[in-house]
């Protein structure tokens, strides 16, 4: 039983400002830790439940922040950017089921450091008309290949949009959010130990699992973004559409197209600073 799991920062039990998710300061290198004693809580809760094969991938900002030699070495890590599926790349539809920890709401909803791909660049992204997080593109691809999504960690908040939007998965709800930089979490050693037996229980059944996901292709994708400026930059990509001074739409007839297109709009924006 082959199950993949994506791994992000933000949704990790004790994290709760952006300082901790950035390079180059102490805060950080806590946070990177945390987040990869989750990752470590998920796989062995995947082996536990009977996984022969797990891959890893890091998914946060520089995709570079798990800590390889601490890593359970029963995993395989996926890591480094930028790369063709972004937060969902190694996973192929040989895989028995997807797993997300320490995920995060949608841009615009309520939540702890909420954003979709860039908080710098988005201010929110709809596809066919469904506010989209991370989650739903990622575990919308996953769909589209034939993989289920099992379970999804972070805040509350982001369990409301899993429930929605993929209402089998396992919502594994390790925090509440007070505010974009303020929560109420589990202790990391409680949040890692819930992890584990969730994992491990969704995991045994994944054979049964439902193939669900929000939107189907093809997808209108609008994207509003926080200046006019990335508009400007974005706009000169041939299948945009300009909608108003912030907001582009474009279609996509897959899932992988969408997650390039929008990965290819945040390292605009990046070049733009």
């Amino acid at each position: 039983m082959r199950i993949f799991i994506s791994v992000d920062i933000e949704g990790v039990a004790g994290v709760c400002e952006t300082l901790q998710g950035r390079r180059g300061n102490p805060e950080y290198e806590v946070a990177r830790r945390l987040m990869t004693q989750e990752a470590n809580a998920a796989i062995a809760g995947a082996f536990d439940g009977g996984a022969t094969e797990v891959t890893v991938a890091d998914s946060h900002g520089p995709m570079r922040n798990i800590i390889a030699e601490d890593l359970d070495d029963r995993a395989r890590l996926v890591s480094g950017k930028p790369r063709p599926l972004s937060m969902i790349q190694g996973i192929d539809d040989k895989h028995d089921g997807v797993i997300l920890i320490g995920y995060h709401g949608a841009a615009s909803n309520f939540g702890v450091m909420a954003h979709t791909v860039s908080g710098l660049a988005f201010h929110s992204i709809m596809i066919n008309g469904v506010q989209a997080g991370e989650p739903t593109l990622f575990g919308g691809y996953a769909a589209e290949i034939g993989v289920p999504l099992l379970a999804v960690s972070g805040d509350d908040r982001l369990a409301q949009e899993i429930s929605a939007q993929f209402p089998s998965a396992r919502n594994i709800t390790v925090k509440q959010a007070l505010g974009a930089g303020a929560m109420n979490s589990l202790s990391p050693k409680k949040s890692r130990e819930m992890i584990t037996q969730q994992v491990r229980d969704v995991v045994a059944a994944a054979k049964g699992a439902p193939v669900e996901s929000p939107c189907k292709v093809p997808l209108t994708i609008s994207v509003r973004f926080h200046k006019q400026l990335y508009a400007d930059g974005a706009a000169l990509l041939p299948q945009m559409e300009r909608c108003d001074a912030q907001t582009l739409k474009f279609v996509a007839n897959s899932h992988a197209d969408a997650i390039s297109t929008i990965s290819a709009l945040a390292l605009i924006v990046n070049g733009l600073q």
